[in-house]
């Protein structure tokens, strides 16, 4: 039996990095987990650096005792994250000699680091993760094209992924749609994700105030963040009080109903996404989607049998977007259609089985 040691982030992406090791188990293998990634933000660097190299001692000391032959780390492709893989890679090679093939699954990318000349990235960290990661699985296939494009080194061992979506942990109830408020007739819009600029907050509110139905519309903005506090002055400032619900920050196994409970997902994001997860949960629930030329959104949805595309900085866009869905039943009932049949796609079998592919490829050539 096949093992595998699942390093799995602290706060974020935790249920997603549990439904891959549950996946991997139903293939077959042992599998056991150790927390690794994001160290306390508010601390110094020097005690972010001293949390990485203990991170790494607890890794090699789990590496001893359960010996897997497959190290699955659960990162970020950015300056920060892929530094933090180095010093951790460097350390298990040092410190632990058994076979081991470790993979990397970068949950979103920021390029700026390998785009700059840079002596400590382009001569020792990406050579470095050349040679000792056997597989770095990206969300999308622009974000591998253009790893591979600026570091051709990586060619070998950049590969595409997704994320598990599980639609059945978004329930339609009247009873949650009361406990919000919200069982009622009213089309239902819905944003989930921070409250930053570069998620087309701003973009919407905009748009909402330039929407002839919204008296007929509830807008429901999931989510809290920097700039929550502007979000509600911008809300007053443009009168629409009576037109949105900010329920603020939601348990993600709260928020996950949302999906089932509303009618339409607004998404004009222009933040570098990987495979953004508020989108793809309302794709397996088959919602009709509103959004953004980014990343894997380009990869899976099409216009207008997916979604419709917007400018996420241009809220015209976004009110000729909600006004066609709202006046156009027809075309939403076949988005719905067509998107809970691209939600399957995204299976816990699905998913785990592709990646397993790329593991089986390295076992062979052992």
């Amino acid at each position: 039996m096949k093992k595998i040691l699942f390093g799995i982030p602290p706060k974020n992406h935790v249920i997603l990095a549990l439904d891959e090791v549950s996946g991997f188990q139903e293939l077959g293998y042992k599998c056991e987990t150790i927390t690794y990634g994001r160290n306390n933000q508010k601390i110094s660097k020097f005690n972010k650096l001293i949390g990485v190299f203990k991170n790494a001692l607890e890794l090699v000391k789990c590496l001893h005792q359960f010996q897997p032959d497959i190290l699955y780390l659960n990162s970020r492709f950015e300056k920060v994250g892929s530094t933090r893989d180095f010093i951790t890679i460097a350390i298990i090679r040092l410190c632990y000699y058994k076979s081991l093939a470790i993979s990397i699954k970068t949950h979103g990318s920021d390029f700026s680091f390998i785009t700059k000349s840079s002596l400590f990235f382009d001569s020792i960290v990406i050579p470095f993760l050349s040679k000792n990661v056997y597989a770095l699985f990206f969300l999308s296939n622009q974000e591998r094209s253009v790893a591979v494009e600026k570091k051709p080194s990586l060619s070998n061992i950049a590969f595409v992924t997704q994320n598990i979506i599980d639609p059945k942990r978004s329930v339609r109830s009247s009873a949650f749609l009361e406990r919000h408020l919200l069982n009622d007739e009213r089309l239902k819009f819905f944003f989930a994700g921070r409250m930053i600029h570069e998620k087309g907050i701003f973009t919407i509110l905009k748009s909402i105030a330039a929407f002839k139905h919204r008296e007929n519309c509830i807008f429901i903005l999931a989510g809290n963040g920097n700039e929550f506090a502007r979000v509600k002055s911008e809300i007053k400032r443009l009168r629409l009080e009576k037109y949105v619900y900010l329920p603020g920050f939601v348990k993600e196994e709260e928020c996950d109903h949302f999906y089932a409970n509303t009618d339409v997902l607004v998404f004009p994001t222009y933040f570098d996404e990987g495979f953004p997860m508020v989108l793809f949960k309302a794709i397996g629930s088959g919602m009709p989607v509103i959004t953004t030329h980014t990343r894997a959104a380009i990869d899976y949805l099409t216009e207008p049998e997916n979604c419709l595309w917007v400018d996420g900085k241009d809220e015209s866009t976004v009110t000729k977007a909600i006004t066609r869905l709202y006046e156009d039943q027809v075309l939403r009932n076949k988005m719905t259609k067509n998107n809970l049949e691209l939600g399957k796609r995204f299976t816990k079998l699905n998913v785990c089985a592709e990646m397993d592919k790329v593991f089986s490829e390295h076992f062979e050539n052992v």
